[in-house]
């Protein structure tokens, strides 16, 4: 049933850049997770251009609700690689109408779309409203030029922000590595849907070359991660060679919007430097997530963390006066490692999902504002990937009440994230 559900949504999407998921969905649902899937299990996953999928589950008992089929072929196509390590994020925009993701415009089965030249397989973002309406009409030819572009935010689904990697493998670099800077990567902005274009607002826009061909200075910028959080744009980083330090900045504009290549500083949050915590290597410090919340009212602003560095380990850190503190770093007992978190906010208590290419996990942190986990990620996962499948991205459903008030007062929810 499924293959032949699939093959007829193949045929939409080469007509319509736009689908509505095939089951009879309701709005978001609370106490629901959507969790992007690669791939329906049919054959073993490689680097070749994988389907995707939005599952949603029941987030108490961890039961299957629904799944939504993203166009796979054709003019609407949004696909991933198989290979792509951080590729896949899944984020839900601040007045949560909308999940966002970013992809590619290639047929699901083709060879590997991410070093391919963005001219010719465009980067797709794609966007689902709060009735699993399909919307992959924006696909960039001038971003990622042969790189991956790694998530997508939104404050109100009407334009994005869009992060990714400065550089791309080359095996004739010898000089660099085998690595190629390119100055199409970092963050970008998009001004809205069905945008072919995009605007660099990257720190690092420039390269220069020693005699040898060896990059001097800081390289592009290379980001993992983005988030919107009470109107402020947070990234992630793993590049040393973007940003000397690892870990995560905020931009000095809130939330940058430019119709031309404007540089944007980029303002330590977390990184080696900046919060306690001896990690000269940057290993244990948020390289590839972070849900920032508030946690306590009488800390201004955000005041409590949750990050990975993209392998086993998360960890939790407080804002203690200027510094961020960090309580301890933990490691999945699978060894599995974390693509991507999401949380649900009950008062002061936390309940972290964590996504791995195998499953989904889940624990409760009671303990609150400056003080460590109550508990930790079992040695199962919460909710297991199927046969042939991976998990990439996780996002918490809003409220359906929610939705109405986040429209009309244009508030970020904390339990809600982008």
């Amino acid at each position: 049933m499924r293959t032949i559900l699939s093959a007829r949504i193949s045929l939409l999407a080469i007509l319509f850049p736009f689908s509505l998921c095939p089951a009879a969905h309701a709005a978001f649902s609370s106490s629901n997770i959507a969790v992007l899937r690669l791939a329906d299990g049919s054959a073993s996953i490689d680097e070749s251009a994988q389907m995707l999928f939005l599952d949603e589950y029941d987030m108490v008992t961890g039961n299957w609700v629904s799944s939504c089929a993203i166009p796979s072929v054709g003019g609407a196509a949004l696909t991933l690689s198989g290979r792509g390590e951080h590729d896949g994020h899944l984020t839900l925009s601040s007045n949560g109408q909308y999940l966002l993701f970013g992809g590619y415009r290639a047929d699901a089965g083709a060879a590997n779309p991410v070093p391919q030249s963005s001219s010719v397989v465009n980067r797709v973002i794609g966007r689902v409203d709060s009735g699993w309406n399909v919307d992959t009409s924006t696909a960039l030819s001038d971003a990622y030029d042969r790189t991956d572009i790694t998530a997508v935010v939104s404050d109100d689904g009407s334009r994005f922000w869009t992060v990714g990697d400065g550089k791309y493998e080359n095996l004739s670099d010898f000089a660099n590595g085998f690595k190629t800077p390119t100055t199409t990567g970092g963050l970008r902005y998009v001004s809205g849907p069905g945008a072919s274009t995009s605007v660099n607002l990257s720190h690092v826009q420039s390269i220069s070359y020693d005699d040898t061909g060896k990059v001097q200075g800081l390289w592009p910028d290379s980001i993992r991660s983005a988030r919107i959080v009470d109107e402020q744009l947070y990234i992630t980083t793993p590049a040393y060679e973007s940003f000397v330090n690892r870990g995560a900045y905020r931009t000095e504009d809130p939330l940058p919007v430019s119709d031309v290549d404007t540089p944007q500083n980029m303002i330590p949050v977390i990184t080696n430097t900046e919060g306690t915590g001896v990690d000269p290597k940057g290993k244990f410090v948020p390289k590839s997530d972070v849900v920032l919340l508030d946690l306590d009212p009488f800390v201004p602003g955000e005041d409590t963390a949750y990050t990975t560095g993209g392998k086993d380990d998360y960890e939790k850190w407080s804002l203690v006066g200027d510094t961020w503190i960090k309580h301890s770093t933990r490691l999945l007992p699978s060894g599995q490692e974390i693509n991507a978190f999401d949380v649900f906010l009950d008062g002061t208590t936390v309940t972290l999902f964590a996504a791995t290419d195998q499953g989904i996990y889940r624990l409760v942190d009671t303990a609150g504002y400056n003080a460590d986990f109550s508990s930790t990620f079992g040695v199962t996962p919460f909710i297991e990937a199927g046969f042939n499948t991976e998990f990439r991205g996780i996002a918490v459903l809003p409220e359906p009440g929610s939705l109405i008030l986040l429209s009309l007062s244009g508030l970020v929810l904390l339990r809600r994230r982008s």
